[in-house]
């Protein structure tokens, strides 16, 4: 067996059947679920994930971000399908190109969550304390207004009409 990660290996056309080999199958299942599932987590889905506003919009932001790796790896499968080779998008050095892109994407997603995340939720929970405080209170009108006496209508003067 020829290794993979030879330069010829990697910038060749794939033959007929390499296109649907079991490497290529697993490829394609992973990275269609994974589109799917973004797709439904960027828009509405995070909402019934999380219920707390900082981590919906962060899973929507990161959410966002897989859209567009997952596409460009089902791109390059699709064009493999199809054995159309323009500017040798259909090489497999795309689809590893892919793959490590999903791992790039993994480990900052994950330090994301390790590092930023709390700090983000606790610049919010400290913005949410400080929004406790300014509000006004819940009580009835303040007892100066309630003091003064009501002011009597002034009367109404008669309408002057033109001399005829």
């Amino acid at each position: 067996m020829d290794n993979p990660f030879t330069w010829d290996n990697l910038t060749r056309t794939p033959a007929a059947e390499d296109v649907f080999s079991l490497p290529a199958l697993v490829y394609f299942v992973i990275f269609a679920i994974g589109f799917v599932a973004a797709a439904f987590l960027a828009n509405q889905g995070a909402n019934r994930v999380a219920n707390h506003p900082v981590k919906r919009r962060a899973i929507q932001h990161w959410a966002g971000i897989a859209v567009y790796v997952f596409g460009a790896g089902l791109f390059f499968f699709g064009v493999r399908a199809l054995n159309i080779n323009p500017f040798s998008f259909g090489s497999p050095i795309w689809m590893w190109l892919s793959v490590i892109a999903l791992i790039g994407l993994a480990v900052y997603c994950y330090r994301y969550w390790r590092t930023t995340y709390p700090a983000r939720l606790r610049a919010y929970e400290d913005r949410q304390r400080k929004q406790q405080y300014l509000k006004p209170g819940k009580s009835g009108p303040p007892r100066a207004i309630a003091a003064k006496p009501a002011r009597a209508a002034a009367p109404r003067q008669p309408a002057k009409t033109p001399p005829a």
